[in-house]
């Protein structure tokens, strides 16, 4: 009986090492919720909810910063303030912030904070998941939901990029038919001298990673919202397609 007893104390002592070895820390950007309780001028506790779909935690006393999304046209990326975790109900996190500007925190605002998970497989889709952003197709149907993105491998990311691809193509060409006096010539970036629904009809994976690599190099104008891929993509291309430089 006490050969047992010690056996299972060793197993569990290895499997806690083992998952706590398995698991990797990732910086996630989460909405907050509409719960705010005002503690004096310059705290104000937010609550982060996060889904049982979700292979991720955080931790009591983690850090945490809280800043704008982008919305309705304006982009405000200044920091409204940064806190800690004191408080874990189930799925709920609460998180003390301390102002930095003369602002309430509101509905939506993305609070940045390491989080653990599973080790995963590396992508720009993950990374912009990292974001809280979400792609849909011009019939504003999602890609994916967040949770796909953890249990991602090479296979399932390229079926993932051939869809986008395919809805990209479907719209340059129905816009084409649509709105032929808005196919309007690009001048410069990777489309040069080509018009825009054009390009959109040739678009391949190569293309779409440079744009993915991107949003994920500048998540700003993208992060905490849901967009149709096809617009933002042809935005991209009308500003001259600006790519990730690698070191």
């Amino acid at each position: 009986m006490k050969k047992t007893a010690t056996t299972i104390v060793i197993l569990f002592l290895f499997l806690h090492c083992f998952s706590q070895a398995d698991s990797v820390e990732v910086l996630f950007a989460y909405r907050i919720t509409d719960y705010k309780v005002k503690l004096n001028d310059s705290i104000t506790v937010v609550q982060v909810n996060l889904s049982d779909a979700l292979p991720l935690s955080i931790k009591e006393k983690q850090l945490g910063i809280l800043k704008h999304r982008f919305e309705n046209g304006t982009l405000d990326t200044n920091l409204i303030g940064w806190g800690r975790c004191h408080l874990i109900k189930g799925n709920y996190y609460y998180f003390s912030i301390l102002k930095s500007r003369d602002e309430e925190p509101e509905e939506g605002d993305l609070l940045y904070t390491n989080s653990k998970t599973l080790p995963y497989y590396k992508s720009p889709l993950f990374d912009i998941n990292r974001h809280a952003i979400s792609l849909t197709t011009v019939y504003e149907n999602q890609f994916y939901h967040s949770a796909d993105l953890f249990v991602l491998d090479q296979q399932k990311e390229k079926t993932l990029l051939d869809s986008m691809v395919a809805d990209i193509r479907f719209t340059g060409n129905a816009m084409k038919k649509q709105m032929p006096g808005n196919n309007q010539l690009i001048t410069g970036g990777m489309f040069d001298g080509k018009k825009i629904f054009d390009a959109m009809e040739i678009t391949t994976r190569k293309e779409l990673e440079e744009f993915l690599k991107y949003i994920v190099a500048r998540p700003g104008n993208y992060a905490g919202n849901t967009w149709k891929l096809s617009e933002i993509f042809a935005t991209w291309i009308v500003s001259k397609s600006p790519q990730v430089i690698a070191n």
